[in-house]
């Protein structure tokens, strides 16, 4: 299998509110299946593992509120 991705379904999903918009889809890499998000507004892309996941799914509501924190003060959001 080549480095590129290949969609497992064919379909996204994009969700969006005033404060961000995001598109989600499957994608079979060479390591397996991944969630892929992208923000289309930010520019960046990342692909997550199962196991990436299920550390997120099972975070404190603590915890995510200070990794959005460090999110929103990163240089260059001034759009």
């Amino acid at each position: 299998m080549s480095d590129a991705e290949e969609p497992v379904s064919g379909q996204s999903l994009r969700i969006a509110n005033e404060f961000a918009d995001v598109v989600v889809r499957k994608v079979l890499t060479r390591n397996g299946e991944r969630l892929e998000i992208a923000a289309p507004r930010r520019g960046v892309v990342i692909q997550l593992c199962p196991l990436e996941l299920e550390a997120l799914a099972g975070s404190s509501d603590s915890a995510l509120t200070e990794l959005l924190g460090r999110y929103a003060s990163e240089p260059g959001d001034g759009e």
